[in-house]
């Protein structure tokens, strides 16, 4: 039954990527004919690269992304999609390569390449939630998962597998042969733990240890093996803290900013009409932060207040004294008087720190990055100080992402430490697009 399933699994996943890669070049088509309109594009006479060609190179992509383990691994959505994008771009270095050797650019139609390869990145995870989705249903992408550990983190990991369905892993009390063994190791002794492994190892082709290490994550970690003298080491490096993906970073928010410029202007003249329409004072508000090394700098927001508002707050505050204790934890008011109406979409919708762009301008602030404090926080900040403090402040970034204004401060700072310890460009990218979801959602807004 499980090896029947595993088939019809792979099956369907071939024929969904083949599907989306034929509406992938039908879209792109039709894209191309379009732009035919237009005098540079004019030269196009509708064909592109030769069924044959294209047939090839519709193999090797399916070849790449089985040695990616997109057939034979279970991974969830943003990593199967990093294995895309990764597929993608060796089959764009493979075109380039053969279009430079054989010297046969006129041959090909740039654009359609480009197109294909555009529209083929998000077809494809596309297909796949949708492939897989239908599977899980049907009861074929479904692998039982016993967990073991502590009860609360099997609590947890119980709830984290039931609500990612990508993975299809059903957590059960006594998985078959075919499933998987998740072994939580928080709390375990060593001896308990060698003791399970070698166990479960015996009855099952996947056991996966979870080691439980406060902030960091084993994903950017490097296993160095020393195979002559039967050693294994985890090289965990704290990502941002390299010179390497500092300037990574800074090319591609630099890249980022430039593609959004544009549109950031029009819509910050639109903002700050409102603003003005709306009530007296200036569009911006200047506020001092936290910057990188602990420098204080200038925070641009646009003004959400009334101006001259203590008293509105004054009055709010005799009646619901209850509110300086929730200030006290999330150092927010749940309805502060003090908003203007314009403030209020615009705080619901994080459209107030649009004009932080220019601190990113000044070089002052990132993209993303850790939240940027006020300068009475730093002593809250403690020990993680020194690792918050040691890169730029962002616009967005992991807290955004996992509950805004519903996290504690002492939740916000311990998000910003992962995130600066655990940085990559993929992640990087998750929160970007993930920040349009909040935002769109509204999770998290006050």
């Amino acid at each position: 039954m499980h090896h029947r399933h595993r088939i019809v699994s792979v099956a369907v996943l071939l024929a969904t990527d083949l599907l989306s890669l034929f509406f992938a070049v039908m879209l792109s088509r039709g894209v191309r004919l379009w732009l035919d309109r237009f005098p540079y594009f004019s030269d196009y006479d509708g064909q592109w690269i030769s069924f044959l060609f294209a047939g090839l190179l519709f193999g090797l992509l399916l070849l790449i992304f089985y040695s990616l383990g997109l057939y034979t691994r279970r991974n969830d959505f943003w990593e199967e999609t990093r294995k895309i994008f990764q597929g993608l771009f060796y089959l764009f270095v493979f075109i380039a390569a053969i279009v430079f050797l054989t010297k046969s650019s006129e041959l090909y139609s740039r654009a359609m390449i480009v197109l294909m390869l555009f529209n083929a990145a998000w077809l494809l995870p596309l297909g796949r939630v949708i492939a897989k989705k239908m599977l899980f249903d049907m009861g074929v992408w479904r692998k039982s998962a016993l967990i073991i550990g502590q009860k609360e983190q099997v609590e947890y990991l119980k709830n984290q597998l039931r609500l990612n369905r990508y993975l299809g892993y059903v957590p059960t009390l006594d998985a078959d042969k075919e499933g998987i063994v998740f072994i939580a190791t928080r709390g375990m002794p060593v001896e308990e733990l060698e003791g399970l492994i070698a166990k479960y190892k015996k009855r099952f082709s996947d056991v996966v240890v979870i080691p439980y290490l406060h902030h960091l994550s084993f994903a950017n970690a490097e296993i160095i093996d020393l195979r002559i003298g039967q050693i294994s080491m985890i090289n965990i490096q704290n990502q941002l803290f390299r010179t390497k993906n500092i300037v990574m970073k800074k090319v591609a928010e630099i890249t980022s900013v430039l593609a959004i410029f544009p549109f950031f202007i029009l819509l910050y003249a639109l903002i700050a009409l409102w603003i003005k329409m709306g009530s007296r004072g200036p569009v911006l508000f200047r506020q001092k932060r936290l910057g990188k090394e602990g420098k204080i700098f200038e925070c641009y927001k646009f003004r959400t207040m009334h101006t001259d508002n203590q008293h509105l707050l004054d009055d709010y505050l005799k009646k619901h004294p209850e509110e300086r204790e929730y200030y006290r934890l999330y150092h927010k008011y749940r309805s502060d008087p003090r908003i203007t109406r314009a403030g209020k979409w615009l705080r619901k919708f994080s459209l107030d720190e649009l004009p932080q762009i220019f601190n990113i301008i000044k070089g002052e602030m990132s993209l993303i990055g850790p939240r940027p404090y006020m300068v009475e926080e730093r002593m809250k900040l403690d020990e993680a100080a020194e690792t918050i403090l040691h890169v730029h402040p962002g616009i967005t970034g992991f807290w955004q992402i996992k509950g805004r204004n519903n996290l504690t401060f002492a939740e916000r700072v311990e998000l910003d430490v992962w995130y600066i310890q655990n940085w990559s460009l993929w992640l990087d990218f998750i929160i970007f697009i993930k920040t349009f979801e909040v935002l769109m959602t509204r999770r998290g807004a006050q």
